[in-house]
């Protein structure tokens, strides 16, 4: 096992050349995101505390656990991450915790898994609510002993880390629904760093275009530029994918664009859609619809546009009803009359 990592103090150095390096990570302008930053230095100094990073997909959740990891005393070991949802549940145990030769048929050699890998440093795993619950026993029990056996073996190895745990999930809701374990749920969440998504920072909106403006200038003579009317429909999106979707908003400019500058017309659809307002986009719609020959059911024609638009409201709000309602200018008690009985409760 490698030596104990022990809390460190900043000196004046160490503020700015820390503050220069979150600032390449992070792009936190906003009143929510500069609260994030607050909380990524405070837990930064206590290299054991375990943390939950929750948030929509794409709102930077791998970003702020690196930048943990990067301000603290483990830095210069290593970040591991693991995506617990991209790794079937049959082999997600001995990719975590390795596997002993001869444990099963294919185990030629002893292989050490990701808690091994990450002695020292930070264990980062993604979609930790895709975990199986079998396997969320396992990872309880090394939390509180900070030792393993690897698949197969009677060896307990005992390491020292920090592990960042992220999800896009509720995982109260999970809990109550006995899919998450409970004690392990309040082990992860010694410490809680909620991401916003990005249509609720929009103050992020431009210095993030800016960001990613000159990372994909490739270091050309001519940097890649945006005009004024193209910035405007970027900052009118709601961007459901979040920061993700931004990045890759600007790289498609990138290719697409004449003279490296990004204009309205090397947008995706979706986005140029955004400078039209919600009349405007629902009239479009409705010039589109016209009565079949043969007629139609009318009531289960609306029931089914009615369920499409509560189903992608809820999507778009995480399942959470209350906001979900709000999009969709009803109450909650409403909505919840319109869900099916099994999604009420949810």
């Amino acid at each position: 096992m490698k030596g104990r990592v022990m809390p460190f103090c900043r000196t004046s150095t160490d503020n700015i050349a820390q503050d220069a390096k979150l600032a390449e990570m992070l792009v936190a302008h906003s009143p929510a995101m500069q609260n994030v930053v607050k909380l990524i230095w405070q837990v930064a100094q206590y290299p054991s505390t375990t943390v939950l990073l929750q948030g929509e997909s794409g709102t930077g959740k791998d970003v702020v656990a690196r930048a943990i990891h990067e301000l603290s005393s483990r830095a210069t070991y290593q970040f591991v991450d693991i995506n617990c949802a991209a790794i079937p549940d049959t082999l997600l145990e001995t990719e975590l915790f390795g596997v002993e030769a001869g444990a099963f048929t294919d185990a030629k050699v002893s292989r050490e898994g990701y808690l091994l890998r990450a002695d020292g440093g930070t264990l980062f795993l993604d979609e930790i609510g895709s975990m199986p619950l079998v396997l969320q026993a396992k990872l309880l029990r090394f939390l509180e002993t900070r030792s393993f056996r690897r698949v197969g073996s009677t060896k307990e190895i005992h390491v020292d880390l920090r592990v960042i745990s992220a999800t896009n999930v509720d995982l109260q809701s999970a809990v109550a629904h006995r899919t998450f374990r409970d004690d392990l749920f309040y082990r992860l969440k010694v410490i809680t760093i909620y991401l916003p998504p990005l249509r609720e920072r929009p103050e992020d909106i431009v210095p993030l275009v800016e960001h990613f403006l000159q990372l994909h200038s490739n270091g050309s003579e001519e940097p890649l530029q945006i005009s004024d009317d193209a910035l405007e429909l970027l900052q009118q999106y709601h961007w459901p994918g979040n920061v993700r979707e931004l990045r890759s908003v600007i790289q498609r400019g990138q290719i697409l664009c004449d003279e490296n500058i990004i204009r309205p017309k090397d947008l995706p659809e979706s986005v140029r859609l955004a400078g039209r307002n919600v009349g405007q986009r629902l009239d479009e719609l409705k010039e589109q619809l016209h009565l079949p020959p043969e007629g139609l059911d009318l009531r289960a024609f609306l029931s089914s546009i009615e369920q499409k638009f509560i189903h992608e409201a809820l999507e778009a709000c995480n399942g959470n009803q209350v906001r979900a309602a709000a999009l969709l200018g009803i109450s909650r008690d409403q909505l919840r009359y319109r869900l099916p009985p099994r999604k009420r409760d949810q």
